[in-house]
């Protein structure tokens, strides 16, 4: 019975040399095709398009009738740019009417987005040191004398060139070619001022030589004059 095992157990370990002798063998074979291979990876970044990160933010503008725009597109812009932007930049103020007081919409593109901003055009202030109400004159013209168009002509105190252009005169009731006395205003500070304008008829001159005529009364005026009353007697004596 025990010579039976042995014999077993010398089979067993001839066969496990046999299997180790082999695993080694394979092994070596296995480490012998090993080839070596170098992956070439190349990662590349994404490229974000610079439009996106532009986000132009405008001005609301205010200035007084018969100021210029300003022709620096920076001057309308509230938020700061590259000056690659800058150069593509374009600007629109065509709308705007500097004449005329109101609210305009201006744009600014670039490339193919447009933003729009407001200008708000107002009446030109006057300084609180300035005229605060005014006189009118009476005027007195001959039948078929022209107005004077210069709204200084109506009012008693001296006017700036400012306080001139603030002012709206009516001469619309006015008649020049028949007889008569006529209302008159002028619109200031928000104010309405009544004055008087009387058309006489031109009196009748002699002829003392010939081509000379004088007035029939030595202080009469002579035809197309005008007389302008000062309502307050400041003018001097």
């Amino acid at each position: 019975m025990e010579k039976h095992i042995r014999i077993i157990s010398i089979t067993t370990l001839s066969l496990l040399g046999v299997f180790c002798i082999s695993s080694g063998i394979m092994y070596k074979s296995l480490e012998d095709n090993n080839v070596e291979e170098k992956i070439l990876v190349v990662v590349e970044q994404k490229q974000v398009s610079k439009e996106r990160d532009v986000d132009l933010k405008l001005k609301n503008l205010t200035i007084e009738v018969n100021t210029p725009l300003s022709v620096k597109i920076i001057d309308y812009l509230d938020s700061a740019v590259s000056d690659e932007v800058l150069a593509n930049l374009k600007l629109d103020t065509s709308n705007v009417n500097v004449r005329e007081p109101g609210t305009y919409n201006y744009t600014i593109s670039y490339k193919k987005k447009t933003y729009q901003g407001i200008i708000i055009v107002k009446e030109k202030e006057i300084s609180t040191n300035a005229l605060q109400s005014i006189t009118l004159k009476t005027v007195n013209i001959n039948v078929g004398t022209a107005l004077p168009t210069d709204v200084s002509n109506y009012v008693i105190e001296p006017l700036t060139d400012d306080v001139k252009n603030s002012m709206l005169i009516d001469l619309s009731k006015v008649n020049v070619n028949l007889a008569g006395s006529y209302q008159y205003t002028i619109t200031f500070n928000n104010s309405i001022y009544t004055g008087t304008i009387v058309v006489t008829e031109s009196q009748p001159t002699l002829s003392t030589n010939i081509g000379e005529q004088t007035p029939t009364n030595p202080g009469e005026q002579q035809e197309g004059q005008i007389t302008v009353e000062d309502p307050n007697n400041t003018q001097a004596n």
